[in-house]
Formats: C-alpha cells, sequence, structure tokens
C-alpha cells in the first residue's frame, strides 16, 4: 500500500490509479483499489517479493538470454499499454518488478498518460523522468509519445548487457546534456562478446529523432529476434562435431560425436559432453535455421534416444476434444476481429461463432492445432510469434484452471528443485501422452542443470515446414507450466530442435537452469 499527503502527489496518485485501471496484462502490476480518505491518497497493490531489475542489475550485466527474455516481458507489456493509449514515460529498472514466478512486471505508472491528456501535471523542468533513462525530446520538455518508452527500452538494452547507461556523468544536467548532444555510445566496444549488429540496432533505438527510432515496440521486438546471441567467431574456424544441442546463452553450439563402442553408445561420456561447457558456438540469430542435425547421421533427439529416451511413432489420428477446444476457444479471444480470417485460413470456419465439443473424446483431427499454428503465421506475419506466444500461454493458463491436465495441484510436487521439475516434467508427459492417447512425449534428467523433453510427431509442428525454429507455442506453454509450479526463477526453456526445420516433426526442449 502507498500513501502521499499533498493534493499534487494526491492528484498524481489518482492518475496513476486510473491509468491502471484500463491495464490487464500479466507483465503489468495491476492495482487493487484507490481512495482518498482525510486527504490521503491509498494505492492497494500485491506485494511483489522478487526485488526489481534494478536489484538484479546491481550485481553486474546479464547475460543474452536473460536479457532478451527480460526485454520481450516488458515490451509485451509496454506494448499492451501503448495499445490502450498509454504511454509510460518513467520506464527505468526500478519499475520493473520480478515476480516470484520469474516474470518482469512493469510498475510505477505515475508519470503515465493517455493520449489528449493535459501535461501540466508531470512537464515540470527534470521532474517528468529519469536522466539516463529520458529520450532526448523528453530532456528537453517536449511533449512525447510511446517513442519515448522505446527509447528507454535501448537503454534498458545497453545497461543490462553491458551494466552501465549509454550516458553518465557526475549530475543530472551532464547526463541530460550527453542525452541531447552527444554521439550514441558503442556497447561492443564495453562488451566486446556482444555482436556489432546490437550497435547497429541502438544506432536507431537510441536515435536523437523520434522518428528515426522503431515506432511500435512490438517492432522493436522483432528486430531484437533478429540479433545474433553474441559476436560472430573468427572465420576460418572449422567445426569437428556433429551433434547440435543449444549453448547456454541459447545459440547453437556443437558438441563431440558421442563415441560408440562394440557395446552400444558411451552414455556416461554423453551424460558428460551434455553437461560440461559446449565450445564457444558460431554466432546464430535468434530465429535462424541451425546446422543441419542430420547430417551426419545424428541429431539432437537421435542422441537423446541413444542415451535411453523411449522412441515413439504416432499412430493415431485424433486427440482430445477438450484440449483441442481449449485452444480454438483461446485462439478466438487472442485473435479478436481477425478470428474469422484465422479460421478460413485454417480450415476451421465451423468454429467462428462456436467452441468444439469439450468432452474427454478422441475425436479431433490431431492435425488441425498445427493447421492453427499456420494460420496465425499467415495472418499475422511478423507479429505472430508475440501473438503464439500469447495464444500458448493463455491455453496453457486455462487448462491448468480447469483442473483437466491431471498434473494435480503444484502444492503437491515434493520439495527440491530437481526432484519438483522432474514431477512437473513426468507428470507433464504423461499429460500430453493422454492428450494423443499414446506415447509420444519423453523426457530425460542428463544431470542437475537440465532435463530434456521431446514431443514425437509433435501435434503443433505436423506438415509445417519451416526454415527457422518456430515451435514458439511449446515454449510457452512450458514456461507457463514452470510459473504455474513456482519453478520459473530457477529453470528456462528453450527449443533445441524443431521438426519443422528438420522434416521430423519431432521436437525437443532444453528445460537448464538459471543458475547454470
Amino acid at each position: 500500500m502507498s500513501t502521499a499527503r499533498s493534493s499534487s502527489r494526491s492528484k498524481r496518485f489518482e492518475t496513476e490509479a486510473k491509468t491502471l485501471a484500463k491495464l490487464d496484462h500479466p507483465n503489468i502490476l495491476p492495482i487493487y483499489d484507490f481512495e482518498v480518505i482525510d486527504g490521503n491518497a491509498f494505492l492497494t497493490m500485491p506485494l511483489i517479493r522478487g526485488g526489481t531489475l534494478r536489484d538484479i542489475l546491481n550485481r553486474g550485466p546479464l547475460d543474452a538470454l536473460t536479457t532478451w527474455r527480460y526485454l520481450r516481458e516488458i515490451g509485451d507489456g509496454l506494448q499492451h499499454a501503448h495499445d490502450a493509449g498509454i504511454v509510460h514515460r518513467d520506464l527505468k529498472p526500478t519499475n520493473v518488478l520480478i515476480h516470484t514466478d520469474g516474470r518482469a512486471m512493469l510498475a510505477d505508472f505515475g508519470l503515465a498518460r493517455g493520449a489528449g491528456q493535459p501535461t501540466h501535471l508531470t512537464t515540470i523542468g527534470l521532474a517528468i523522468g529519469t536522466p539516463g533513462y529520458m529520450a532526448p525530446e523528453q530532456v528537453m520538455g517536449h511533449d512525447v509519445d510511446k517513442r519515448a518508452d522505446i527509447y528507454a527500452m535501448g537503454v534498458l538494452t545497453f545497461e543490462m548487457l553491458t551494466g552501465r547507461l549509454p550516458y553518465i556523468g557526475s549530475n543530472r544536467m551532464e547526463v541530460a546534456y550527453a542525452t541531447v548532444n552527444a554521439e550514441i555510445p558503442s556497447a561492443v566496444k564495453i562488451n566486446p562478446n556482444l555482436p556489432d549488429e546490437l550497435d547497429q540496432l541502438l544506432q536507431r533505438v537510441l536515435a536523437k529523432l523520434p522518428e528515426k527510432r522503431p515506432q511500435t515496440v512490438r517492432d522493436l521486438l522483432a528486430q531484437m529476434a533478429r540479433l545474433p546471441q553474441r559476436r560472430t567467431s573468427p572465420p576460418g574456424v572449422a567445426a569437428t562435431a556433429s551433434v547440435v544441442s543449444a549453448g547456454p546463452a541459447g545459440g547453437v553450439a556443437v558438441l563431440p560425436r558421442p563415441a560408440i563402442g562394440s557395446n552400444g553408445p558411451d552414455t556416461t561420456s554423453m551424460k558428460a559432453m551434455a553437461s560440461s561447457p559446449p565450445a564457444p558456438p558460431p554466432a546464430i540469430l535468434h530465429g535462424s535455421p541451425p546446422p543441419t542435425p542430420t547430417a551426419a547421421g545424428y541429431s539432437t533427439i537421435r542422441t537423446l534416444e541413444l542415451m535411453g529416451v523411449r522412441p515413439a511413432r504416432a499412430r493415431g489420428r485424433f486427440i482430445l476434444n477438450s484440449y483441442f477446444s481449449n485452444f480454438v476457444h483461446v485462439a478466438r479471444d487472442v485473435t479478436g476481429d481477425r478470428w474469422p480470417e484465422v479460421a478460413y485460413a485454417s480450415g476451421l470456419v465451423q468454429y467462428i461463432e462456436q467452441d468444439a465439443a469439450r468432452d474427454d473424446q478422441l475425436a479431433s483431427p490431431v492435425e488441425s492445432l498445427s493447421r492453427l499454428n499456420e494460420a496465425f503465421e499467415t495472418i499475422y506475419g511478423p507479429e505472430s510469434e508475440d501473438m503464439i506466444r500469447a495464444w500458448g500461454r493463455r491455453a496453457t493458463e486455462r487448462w491448468l484452471a480447469e483442473g483437466r491436465h491431471g498434473l494435480g495441484g503444484a502444492r503437491r510436487f515434493v520439495p527440491g528443485r530437481q526432484r519438483k521439475l522432474a514431477g512437473v516434467v513426468k507428470n507433464f508427459s504423461d499429460a500430453m501422452d493422454n492428450v494423443r492417447g499414446e506415447h509420444t512425449h519423453a523426457w530425460l534428467q542428463v544431470d542437475e542443470h537440465q532435463f530434456w523433453l521431446v514431443h514425437f510427431s509433435n501435434m503443433f509442428s505436423l506438415g509445417r515446414i519451416k526454415t527457422v525454429k518456430s515451435c514458439y507455442v511449446w515454449t510457452s506453454s512450458i514456461e507457463t507450466i514452470l510459473r504455474w509450479a513456482g519453478l520459473a526463477n530457477d529453470w528456462y526453456v528453450e527449443e533445441v530442435e524443431c521438426g519443422s526445420v528438420t522434416g521430423t516433426f519431432d521436437c525437443a526442449f532444453a528445460i537448464r537452469s538459471a543458475e547454470q
């Protein structure tokens, strides 16, 4: 609970309450109540115990994977605010709270305003924001729009990857002057491991003129998704390996070929390889295809099979009606007015006005969800990843809330981060086998730092041939399960092998320890 005594601060609190009342998003701190008693204004909000992004940055720069995860969550919340006509205007690490489930949440909309609102409450001198994070036009006291928030996103990116702000000075005025007049500094010169492409993007995001920046947060996130994870390896370095895996920062690493003796694969050495730090990988774009994993007869999934994962080939043609109906229902909510387009593109016109049957019969065609996934990509184009992630997250949240998953309650899991995750992954795999009516999911704990999850004949991938990894539904769904189980702070998810890229339609995901 927060209080304020002066009339001006009371007015600011009232503005913040009215602003937050318009926003409902998992990455925005909600408001429960607002009232004024005896001249004192009260805002009631949930207590977030995870601290702030500033607490995390005080420990030093972040790795690329953690940075992009936080930026995506901050950006998703910010885009939602912008869609509602609200500009934050004070985006900085202390205004980003970290939920106990790992989510980044935007807070302190006291300086925010909607389109058309007067600015006299918050445009006096430098009180309109925080020097270092304010856009040049904001520093000069000009009216600002959502592009000022986009500038602040660029500052956050710079700080999270380098450990310092783009512009520094001995006082507020020096920082403000540098923001308006100094050249945009190089993040790569501060952190040589960063890719040159990051500097090129920051030149646009931190541009002095708003019209030269990305015009929406959604566009900024799409450009960030195309960045390499790290600096390009020196030319001429040849890889001498044949098994592809995902490096700890989300890039693709090449592991040595597993030893195969007369008695079969040496699983001990394979476990050691999986748990040891991989060799520095080539620079791989977030959305670019990995090296062909079958080039030497091996793939991530084949390696897991050699390590004991029981392979499977789907024979059934149908999935549970209730599971399919849930994803159709949420797709209608997520797409809104564009649902008829998506329904027509996926061949599901019969569900434009109604849900599918919600019983526990295996009667929904298994390929329907992959067609629906493809329709999202066709209709939304560059925005499809965000839309598909939201679809997967909300459908999984609804599935969990209804209790139809068979996972049991999160509190019933045994204590201990590894044992708890093992229970979650096992029960999730069993539940998805139930959805398919046969064994098509498997998992393996390689060591204390990583679990592997395989979807054979992935129902969101069937028939979809892609050049980039694109199973955003599953990544989002697994992340949601981890949040539900209270494990989001301890583990993160990445797609290692995409069956739409390999043509096998078998997909592998790594659940890795955040402490690794």
